[in-house]
């Protein structure tokens, strides 16, 4: 009885550790929300998140950070695998 209780914990515990896989979570990027609004927050510094979100940008993942610095607001794109900021194309808002 001890062994099948410990070996259905083990199973347990192997598929959770699979399911949670980072990358599942934000749709495939491997940088976070987080550090991407951290990314666009050194290049403005006084400036503040107002929101943000996970996009396709010409078939590339970029989180899109909408930042304001005083009256001014503006979108940040940060390229969702390599954590680079990316211009925006000429059609995005």
């Amino acid at each position: 009885m001890k062994f099948f209780s410990l070996s259905a914990l083990c199973l347990l515990v192997g598929v959770s550790i699979i399911c949670a896989n980072p990358q599942d979570k934000d749709g495939g990027a491997k940088i976070t929300k987080n550090e991407a609004e951290h990314i666009a927050l050194k290049q403005h510094p006084r400036a503040r998140v107002t929101a943000a979100k996970l996009e396709t940008v010409q078939k590339v993942k970029v989180w899109s950070i909408e930042i304001t610095e005083g009256e001014q607001r503006q979108t940040v794109l940060v390229n969702a695998m390599s954590g680079r900021i990316v211009p925006p194309p000429a059609d995005h808002r």
